[in-house]
């Protein structure tokens, strides 16, 4: 059996290929987040699913740009599947031969966090710093969140918009502040309240927020790729949401962009 995983911050899914596909989604898991036990702990939910062994595993994965992270997913996967052909990418990585295949082009990610860069065929040749859902993630789901709950607090907006929010949230200001800094992991625990955005797109203030991140998105991970005229895709829950805010603000630029849901599909093509 092979065993192909596109791995978010939010959820994972674990594609187990034997004569057929048999897909199963689990919890997310991104080094940068998480402990390696959190990873073990998944793996072992699926070796519960299957008596067959594996023989090799692909890991498309958010937080796995780094070689130090790469090391840790791939030592526990080894681990805990005694499975000795793992191979470890990072998410941007996956969503570019989603996208592309064999071909370049910009690859971008909009999910719990965010990502972007040039893939030249083969790998991608240069990624834009994302920083993490403290310092950037502009545009995803962690950001989006952030900024309604913060402008909510403050009261930036219509107060009959903040009480929609607050009985979404089903929280007060201190209360959702505390459940905040308490989540495991923060990242995911913001990103889910797109939910709320999503409801009330049609509300000009929440479009305006949604715009303004995807503004902040390709300015700080698209503008420095210097594209030309490079296709642009994207991959990811936030993109595939938000997908007419987000093509209008390439075609702005004169741009055109694809938009998939998720890699998962086409990454299990790869094994």
């Amino acid at each position: 059996m092979k065993i192909v995983v596109e791995a978010g911050g939010t959820k994972c899914k674990w594609g187990l290929i034997d004569s057929q596909l048999l897909t199963i989604e689990t919890s997310g898991f991104n080094p940068n987040s998480s402990l390696a036990t959190t990873l073990s702990a998944l793996c072992t939910t699926i070796l519960s699913q299957t008596s067959k062994p594996v023989d090799s595993i692909l890991w498309f994965g958010a937080g796995c740009a780094a070689k130090a992270n790469k090391e840790i997913v791939g030592d526990t996967l080894r681990s805990v599947f005694n499975c000795n052909n793992v191979q470890v990418f990072s998410d941007l990585e996956g969503a570019a031969i989603a996208l592309f295949g064999n071909k370049p082009g910009i690859a971008a990610i909009l999910g719990t966090g965010a990502a972007a860069g040039y893939y030249n065929g083969q790998l991608i040749e240069h990624q834009t710093p994302s920083l993490g859902y403290l310092l950037g993630d502009e545009g995803s789901g962690a950001y989006i969140g952030k900024e309604l709950i913060s402008k909510a607090i403050r009261g930036e907006f219509s107060a009959n918009l903040c009480k929609r929010f607050f009985e979404y949230a089903g929280q007060t200001p201190a209360e959702l502040i505390k459940s905040i800094y308490s989540a495991n992991p923060i990242n995911s625990y913001l990103a889910g309240f797109v939910s709320f955005a999503s409801t009330n797109i049609a509300e000009p203030e929440i479009n305006h927020l949604v715009s303004k991140a995807f503004e902040q998105f390709i300015e700080k991970h698209i503008e420095p790729l210097n594209i030309n005229n490079l296709p642009i895709g994207f991959v990811g829950g936030v993109a595939w949401q938000f997908a007419d805010i987000l093509r209008v603000q390439f075609e702005k630029r004169g741009q055109q962009i694809t938009i998939m849901k998720d890699a998962f599909e086409r990454l299990c093509e790869c094994l």
